[in-house]
């Protein structure tokens, strides 16, 4: 099975922007206290109107410690700020205040969690803005763990989200949402140490897809 990643090449190369935006501090120490996480924040690009940001997470603690944490409401700290009827984290708030203070649509482009035992390595999609998503992400992550972990068998060494069949016949019909925009809880990229291809998760039916020819989108516009 061949699978290529969902990639944006503009973050493959990281622009030394960083002191161009005003607030990056800030949005690094929101990363740093909420996460436990050593954190880095990249402009990967920028216009007059928008710049995108690429971010890595190190923890030192593998993916069940952080799920624990995360079940507990102490990792991402996504339920302690409200605004009107809708949850408000301390991450869309420093990054709500990135955009204005720069006057800027500010979006992450690339955001990876390294944990000691695995990476979980978020891209964009065109129509969805990974802060609004990373806490249901991650919420998927904890509720399929047996199931990507081959019953608690195997840890896989990345989960790259979200990864997109592009074409009919690329993937058992029964499983297609067809007519429909990719989203990030529909398929996962697993990579582990002792297979030399990827394999795919269907996050809906919580099943790894072994066999098949996965054609993905190799670059968002």
């Amino acid at each position: 099975m061949s699978i290529q990643k969902n990639t944006n090449r503009s973050s493959e190369k990281h622009v030394a922007q960083s002191t161009s935006l005003i607030g990056l501090d800030y949005l690094k120490r929101t990363f740093e206290r909420d996460f436990f996480a050593q954190t880095s924040v990249e402009v990967s690009h920028r216009t007059s109107e928008s710049a995108s940001l690429v971010i890595h997470l190190s923890c030192n603690f593998g993916l069940t410690e952080s799920l624990f944490h995360l079940n507990n409401g102490n990792w991402g700290n996504f339920q302690i700020s409200i605004s009107g009827d809708v949850r408000v984290s301390p991450i869309h708030s420093a990054l709500l205040e990135v955009a204005q203070e720069n006057n800027l649509t500010v979006n992450i482009q690339e955001l990876s969690i390294h944990l000691k035992d695995t990476s979980i390595v978020i891209t964009k999609l065109p129509h969805l803005a990974i802060q609004d998503h990373l806490e249901s992400i991650l919420v998927a992550v904890s509720s399929n763990f047996v199931h990507f972990t081959k019953g608690l068998t195997k840890m896989p060494y990345e989960i790259f989200v979200p990864i997109y069949e592009e074409t009919e016949n690329s993937f058992s019909l029964s499983q297609k949402k067809s007519n429909k925009e990719p989203n990030y809880l529909e398929f996962w990229g697993l990579y582990f140490e002792d297979e030399d291809e990827a394999s795919v998760f269907d996050v809906a039916s919580k099943n790894i897809v072994e066999e098949s020819s996965f054609f993905l989108l190799n670059q968002w516009d």
